[in-house]
């Protein structure tokens, strides 16, 4: 195109490969149609702000639209959920967005988050470490009971003196972890119930070792 008159610079191209691509006043706007992740990064990081880093082998085409904008914190889930399609997440620290395999990204320092409310964990692909307490039922025992319904990159272990499972992996797939959690839970403490005897002539602390 010609320049434009009074010294201004030549309008922006449209990005390559069949992507279109906008950052308007009101948030970013995406529609790429079969283009290399790579071109999505680049534009992130010129429309977004992001700085890239990329410790994995960025590899995949994408296709996404978005006719509405986003924010900066709606587009880094949305690229979480493209990069999780290719076997890869977004690591973010602020403005830096490292760009790392699923299974190494459960060792990096990830954000660690306590409670067992469904409702309170968002349904996205960014990777946490959830911290999940468990009331009525054995830790030990949910955690073998819920290992057939990990991911391969996630990771599950069970704290025995806090009674509480310690799961690492997209917040998606916590988010249902913990409605089964929840339901199991409950079940349980359904059936419960806590009673007191009154002990008369015995040592509680003797009788409770011998029962």
């Amino acid at each position: 195109a010609p320049a434009a008159s009074n010294g201004a610079a030549k309008p922006a191209p449209p990005p390559a490969n069949g992507a279109a691509a906008g950052n308007g006043q009101n948030g970013i706007r995406l529609n790429f149609r079969g283009v290399p992740l790579e071109t999505v990064l680049d534009y992130l990081s010129k429309a977004a702000g992001f700085i890239i880093i990329s410790e994995a082998d960025v590899k995949g085409k994408v296709d996404v639209w978005s006719s509405q904008p986003l924010s900066k914190d709606e587009a880094y889930d949305l690229l979480n959920t493209i990069l999780k399609k290719n076997g890869l997440s977004a690591l973010r620290n602020d403005r830096t967005l490292t760009i790392v395999a699923l299974e190494e990204a459960r060792k990096r320092d990830i954000p660690v988050v306590p409670g067992n409310d469904p409702a309170k964990i968002p349904k996205t692909d960014q990777m946490v470490t959830q911290i999940i307490p468990i009331r009525y039922a054995d830790a030990t025992q949910i955690t073998r009971d819920l290992q057939p319904l990990l991911r391969d990159y996630a990771i599950m272990t069970a704290n025995a003196s806090g009674n509480a499972l310690v799961i690492t992996d997209t917040q998606a797939s916590i988010k249902r972890m913990v409605e089964i959690v929840k339901a199991l839970d409950t079940s349980i403490s359904s059936i419960s119930q806590i009673k007191v005897w009154a002990l008369h002539y015995a040592d509680a602390k003797e009788l409770a070792t011998v029962i």
